[in-house]
């Protein structure tokens, strides 16, 4: 009878932990990777068939990799990054991640895809310090 209790319990254990452990979802990991190849920064190809029409036609491959220039100059290369928030909307997604860089920096990443027959495209994205305060914020401090 004890076997069959540890048994049990040993089941109950494993496939809890199973659950704790389990996929976000088909959808979030395909966007999970092409945000990944997205931020390596180095292959604008790549990261181009990512993109929806609108942003591939306002960030051409001389703007992402100055983009990239910039980011590796002020913030290093990116080394770390969490995910915080995953929404879903009926049109698409959007990722918040927390995103830690060589120079110490923590920023954060928004993403927004758009879903259009099932295929994931990059519609926005922006990274920003969580920290900073916005102009009207500051000068209304000073007074």
């Amino acid at each position: 009878m004890k076997k069959k209790v540890m048994l049990f319990l040993i089941a109950i254990m494993m496939s809890f932990s199973a659950m704790c452990y389990a996929s976000y979802g088909s959808d979030l990991d395909a966007e999970t990777k092409i945000v990944d190849q997205f931020f390596a920064g180095g292959d604008y190809k790549k990261a181009s068939a990512f993109m929806d029409p609108s942003l591939a036609k306002d960030l051409t491959a001389d703007r992402y990799k100055e983009m990239f220039a910039n980011m590796n100059k002020e913030l290093g290369k990116m080394v770390q990054k969490d995910l915080r928030v995953y929404q879903v909307f009926s049109d698409g997604h959007v990722l918040v991640y927390a995103a830690k860089f060589e120079k110490g920096a923590v920023m954060e990443l928004d993403v927004a895809f758009k879903v259009t027959n099932g295929k994931f495209s990059i519609m926005n994205f922006r990274v920003v310090d969580p920290n900073a305060q916005a102009p009207a914020e500051n000068n209304a401090a000073k007074k």
